[in-house]
């Protein structure tokens, strides 16, 4: 499974730092393309450091660049992913939207654009919940310690018994002497 991954995760960033090459260089389109969507939203949200399309346009751009590139690499791969998936939910909403075109050519276009980014938005969730190379030796630890809390409550549990064991052994020697007392009182 590994070579597998070794081959996808650059496959799966090269969209990513190629857009963000591209929108580096040239945001202008792009920015024309999804100010009519960004605009009002930015508007809205106070948190963001321009509201400024072009400049939203190259940050993000700089973003897909950054972690396209760290996924490509194998590094951070699980924040990687996500934060490339949650980049692709305002591309899904903003820059492909068949449902808005009139012309039945330019509408199959922008829905075929549409499903391969909502194909590489479902890649990269697949991507992001894959099992780390990592977890079989934090599983082997954890259950290396859940063995030895079963040893430790078995051996409490042992000389617990043992503890009442020697109890009833030491009170029936204390019941056979009283009665031998007895009888040899009598």
């Amino acid at each position: 499974m590994q070579p597998i991954r070794t081959l996808a995760r650059p496959l799966m960033a090269a969209p990513f730092v190629v857009t963000g090459i591209e929108t580096l260089r040239d945001p202008g389109a792009r920015a024309e393309k999804i100010a009519p969507v960004i605009k009002p939203l930015a508007d809205r949200v106070s948190w963001l450091p321009t509201k400024d399309p072009e400049s939203l346009v190259r940050l993000q751009g700089a973003l897909s660049l950054g972690t396209g590139a760290l996924l490509a690499l194998g590094r951070f791969q699980r924040l990687s992913t996500l934060v490339l998936a949650g980049q692709l939910v305002p591309s899904l909403l903003a820059e492909h939207r068949f449902w808005a075109e009139d012309d039945p050519e330019r509408r199959a276009s922008e829905r075929s654009q549409f499903f391969k980014t909502a194909g590489l938005f479902g890649a990269l969730l697949v991507a992001a919940s894959a099992p780390s190379k990592y977890r079989p030796i934090k599983a082997a630890r954890a259950g290396a310690h859940e063995a030895k809390l079963q040893a430790a409550l078995a051996r409490s549990e042992a000389s617990r018994k043992a503890e009442r064991a020697r109890r009833k052994a030491a009170k029936r020697v204390t019941n056979t002497r009283k009665k031998a007392a007895a009888k040899v009182g009598h």
